[in-house]
């Protein structure tokens, strides 16, 4: 929660989260909310914002795991 600022729209985080819940329905896989800038990494420090969320399957978001590349 140290992550999601004040000014964040917690209405609009909540979207992502609905979404992740209702693709896993509906298609049958786990999809997560992923970080696009991980919280957590040794050269950046996203926010829990909605520009930085995307929803994605569970196996993508291992694969991705806390890694950032500025170039992608």
């Amino acid at each position: 929660m140290r992550a999601t600022p004040i000014w964040a729209d917690r209405n609009e985080l909540l979207k992502f989260h609905k979404e992740a819940e209702a693709l896993t329905i509906k298609l049958g896989e786990p999809y997560e909310v992923d970080h696009i800038i991980p919280l957590h990494h040794k050269l950046v420090c996203g926010l829990n914002v909605p520009a930085n969320l995307q929803v994605i399957t569970r196996t993508e978001n291992r694969k991705k795991a806390a890694k950032w590349n500025p170039n992608d």
